[in-house]
């Protein structure tokens, strides 16, 4: 296992701060933060952020580096096959800029940044979806240096992980939650061709939808946002992070401005620096309602302290709401009677000034609200008891007809959302751009009478600078120089970013040191160290032309590739339950074609795997089995049913399988589904190298991209799938549980999932179905079908000969129906117009192109 002190640069934790622009740059470094991450104006997953361009980095990396705060770029997308050329290009960019880590989604990526430049850490981004010790012995062996662990995992899960990996690991300890895996989210691509794994999340998941249930519609109450979790606190569980040997704390928050920054930025430091010292964190209750009044959903300790589907999500809003401030107790003329939730004096909790939320329960209309413009605190209205938890009364009073005092109703609950004092107080804390902190160094004074005098500054990690003064060097004739005086003149270093440690002089003691002499030769040496120190922090481009000659290597001959395969045309179908499989195996191809070439199962109990191999094999038909999307610590029993089941192919869908069943299944077939995320030929190319033979390409690919990916790879590598319904998200958090069961998990929620069908339905009236798998995770699958029939032409004309077909909720003769008109397409008896037109007849809310349609 790592320890903190076995690297000379990482003496501690690392506060890991967010920064979207210049004033949360500023926030982070004057609030203690120890690393900064950000985005560039290309290839980051926060694109809404306004981010800094490429011109701007070595400002930020030198404005960073003055402040001793690291700086990380995020590259936390997927990279499609003609983007290459353009991201190496940035690589260059960051490496000579300086900047000490990129975070990375793509594998292909990191396999590039370790050519390009291979002094510059690369760190594994939580879009990776990493979750156990096998998935990340897998990228630390392409090169990356850190994993930032998914956000789903426990402390037990983590201490798991850093028991089994020496890689340092770092987590998420504060902001918004994703309901579904980061990296595995599809929705936004499925509904509007805005990925989230390009930057462009729509956030569907903070949308209201309505429960069906078995075809009925549940009423759950004042609960709409059925998929938007509170946000992340976890400033109280650092001290047994910091035990389990986490290295870095990330804040989210790219997205938003310089006071949350600065507020979150001052609670971690905190927080760590008790953990560091063995002292038990002392957080006011002040301090708390500060932290979720700049931005907060209802804060919560996420999934680290295990899973806790009644918690997780409210369900109220979707939105930042503040500060609870209390209930309405009252309606008078000129305003509102709150009773205070929290027992501290009212102006601490409300001022003039303040804005103000009454919680009607429809966050998506214009609930009233308003500044108020007077706080009086109501001495005559009945108190309850002393014990009651409530505060005081006060009268909240908004200036004429600015609020709608009848639209306002006695018990609903009212939110601060707006404190302008905190806000104000927070910009102070980095409006004069002061260095939180400074690098001792060491200060060497020498010189003897009639020589020179030469000062040498130097830091511990061995960077050292010179800086001399010829002199000559007198005896001082009333006062000679003190080493008191000598230290006091050289400690005053000013903006720099150095702090005076120890001091030696080698000095005769009647010597006369003019103080205009130390000054000149203490600023020379001090901005030697530091030009020193940037360019030392500069990593080299060690292969420039890197991408050419990795490009060639996918290309060239190798004795890895892919089992050369029939050339014919073949059909492969994804299987749900017993009832498809057997349908898929009693179906008779028309005209004389093919069966399918393989029958993948995909079923919600992982136990029925051993009754469906015999029964494909009986049929002639090769079988595959598919593994969970998401591997946690404790789970090794689900994949051990898959290996005992015995199948001809695993359908891998995490990078820790792929080792895993390589060990167990030797003589298994091995295929890599879309959840690996393969948008390049890079990442192809290395995935089939580690064992995979065909890999399903992203998702996130429209034609255009995939035809990239393909043209510039052996097209055996690939396997298409051409008719699904979108699996948009894919949850931690099971909407079964949360709903129709009181549990916290699994141990206790009564599996709803084993007797009920779930439909979410939007705004629109479309329906989304839910499922389950055995690891209770819930995948949210798109309401209309998507077909790539019209395009199994040009796929073809690419040297593709394996096509998907997956299935959902189809039944035995719908399951006829679609392998009949695909058996056609990719036999070349339809061009997949006449398919497209009778899928959009057979299906009641039509069919899409889906992603490779170019928008």
């Amino acid at each position: 296992m790592l320890t903190l002190g076995s690297d000379p640069a990482r003496l501690k934790p690392e506060l890991l701060a967010p920064a979207g622009d210049w004033d949360a740059l500023r926030a982070a470094a004057a609030n203690g933060a120890d690393a900064v991450y950000f985005g560039l104006s290309h290839f980051n997953a926060r694109a809404r952020a306004t981010n800094f361009t490429l011109d701007e980095l070595p400002e930020v990396m030198n404005f960073l580096h003055a402040r001793n705060v690291r700086g990380f770029v995020t590259l936390n997308t997927l990279i499609f096959s003609d983007e290459l050329g353009d991201v190496a290009e940035f690589v260059a960019a960051i490496a000579t800029a300086g900047v000490d880590a990129v975070i990375v989604q793509d594998l292909g990526l990191v396999q590039l940044i370790c050519r390009l430049a291979p002094t510059l850490p690369v760190h594994a981004s939580t879009q990776m979806t990493l979750t156990e010790p096998r998935g990340i012995a897998f990228v630390r062996r392409l090169g990356v240096s850190r994993v930032v662990l998914a956000r789903e995992l426990s402390l037990a899960d983590v201490r798991q992980v850093t028991e089994k990996t020496d890689v340092p690991v770092e987590v998420f300890v504060h902001g918004a939650l994703c309901v579904a895996y980061s990296g595995q989210c599809l929705t936004s691509e499925a509904l509007g061709g805005r990925s989230a794994n390009r930057g462009q999340c729509a956030q569907a998941c903070r949308l209201p939808y309505e429960m069906i249930v078995d075809g009925t519609p549940r009423d759950l109450g004042d609960k709409a946002y059925l998929l938007s979790p509170q946000d992340l606190a976890a400033y109280d569980l650092i001290d047994p992070l910091v035990a389990a040997g986490v290295v870095s704390f990330k804040i989210e928050g790219r997205l938003k401005g310089g006071p949350y920054v600065a507020a979150t930025t001052q609670t971690y430091r905190k927080a760590i620096d008790a953990a560091l010292a063995k002292s038990p964190l002392h957080l006011a209750r002040r301090e708390e309602l500060d932290l979720a009044q700049t931005f907060s959903r209802g804060l919560t300790p996420g999934f680290l302290e295990g899973v806790n589907h009644q918690k997780l999500v409210r369900g109220r809003f979707p939105k930042s709401r503040g500060v609870l401030l209390g209930k309405v107790a009252g309606v008078t003329k000129h305003g509102v009677r709150v009773r205070l939730a929290e027992r501290l004096p009212v102006s601490d909790l409300v001022r003039p000034g303040d804005g103000v939320l009454f919680d009607i329960g429809r966050p998506a209309e214009n609930e009233p609200g308003g500044r108020v413009w007077e706080v009086r605190e109501d001495r005559t209205y009945p108190m309850r008891p002393a014990a009651a938890p409530d505060g005081a009364v006060v009268e909240l009073v908004f200036q004429s007809e600015s609020l709608d005092l009848s639209a306002v109703p006695v018990g609903c609950d009212v939110w601060k959302t707006d404190d302008p004092a905190l806000r104000k107080r927070l910009e102070q804390s980095y409006a004069q751009d002061k260095s939180f902190r400074r690098v001792p160094i060491r200060a060497v004074l020498a010189g003897a009478i009639g020589g020179p005098l030469t000062l040498t500054l130097s830091t511990d990690l061995g960077a050292s600078a010179t800086a001399e003064w010829p002199g000559p060097l007198v005896v001082a004739q009333k006062h000679p120089a003190s080493p008191e005086a000598l230290r006091e003149q050289l400690g005053r270093l000013g903006d720099t970013p150095f702090e005076l440690g120890a001091a030696d002089f080698d000095l005769p003691p009647s010597v006369m040191v003019p103080k205009s002499v130390l000054n000149d030769l203490r600023r020379q040496a001090s901005e030697r160290l530091a030009t020193q120190q940037g360019e030392a922090q500069r990593h080299a481009i060690a292969e420039p032309n890197a991408l050419m000659r990795l490009r060639e290597e996918v290309l060239a001959p190798r004795s890895h590739a892919a089992t050369p395969t029939t050339t014919q045309p073949r059909l492969t179908v994804l299987a749900r339950n017993l009832e498809q499989l057997d349908a898929v195996l009693a179906w008779v191809p028309p005209d004389g074609l093919p069966r399918p070439a393989v029958v993948y199962c995909d079923f919600e109990d992982l136990r029925r795997y051993k009754d469906a191999v015999p029964r494909a094999r009986a049929a002639g038909i090769p079988v595959g089995v598919a593994t969970l999307r998401v591997w946690k610590p404790g789970e090794d029993g689900f994949q051990s049913i898959v290996a005992r089941a015995e199948p001809d192919i695993v359908l891998v869908r995490d990078l820790g399988s792929l080792e895993y069943f390589q060990e167990q299944l030797p003589a298994a077939r091995l295929i890599g589904d879309f959840s690996l995320n393969v948008a390049n030929e890079l990442t192809a190319r290395l995935l089939v190298r580690a064992g995979l033979e065909r890999v399903v390409p992203s998702y996130d690919l429209n034609w255009d991209q995939f035809a990239a990916l393909v043209g510039r790879a052996d097209p055996r590598w690939f396997e298409p799938v051409v008719h699904q319904h979108m699996p948009m998200f894919h949850n931690e958090f099971c909407i079964f549980a949360s709903n129709l069961s009181n549990g916290t998990d699994h141990t206790n929620c009564g599996r709803p999932c084993d007797r009920h069908k779930i439909d979410l339905r939007d705004r629109t009236g479309a329906l989304f179905p839910v499922v389950a798998d055995a690891g209770c995770r819930n995948t949210v699958f798109n309401s209309v079908p998507q077909s790539a029939a019209e395009y199994v032409s040009r796929m073809k004309e690419l040297g593709l000969r394996r096509f998907r077909v997956d299935l959902l909720r189809q039944t035995s003769e719908q399951v006829a129906f679609l392998l009949d008109r695909y058996a056609r397409v990719i036999a070349g008896l339809d061009d997949g117009r006449t398919t497209w037109r009778e899928l959009r007849v057979l299906n009641q809310l039509g069919v899409t192109r889906g992603t490779l349609q170019v928008l």
